[in-house]
């Protein structure tokens, strides 16, 4: 049976840190998840989809960032109309 507050309620957050942001405007896709950790600094790859639903995701870009600046990134993001939501299907 399909849940039909899913498109409502926003997807629980993962630990770890990891998150999806959607901008139907710009129809793009941004995955952030915790990566290697180094002796001096945590990093976060943040990988960039064009996104035209249904279709799946296009892969565009992958970078790492270092922690912080990615909940920079993150919250700077939610402040310009991106919205956090579940990963897609693939």
């Amino acid at each position: 049976m399909p849940n039909k507050d899913r498109a409502t309620n926003p997807p629980p957050v993962k630990p770890g840190g990891e998150g999806w942001l959607v901008s139907p405007e710009q129809q793009l896709l941004c995955q952030f998840k915790p990566d290697s950790a180094s002796a001096h600094a945590e990093w976060v790859a943040v990988s960039t989809y064009s996104w035209i639903p249904p279709r799946p995701p296009v892969p565009m870009t992958e970078r790492p960032m270092l922690r912080h600046n990615a909940i920079e990134a993150w919250t700077t993001m939610l402040k310009r109309d991106w919205v956090r939501c579940r990963p897609p299907v693939r």
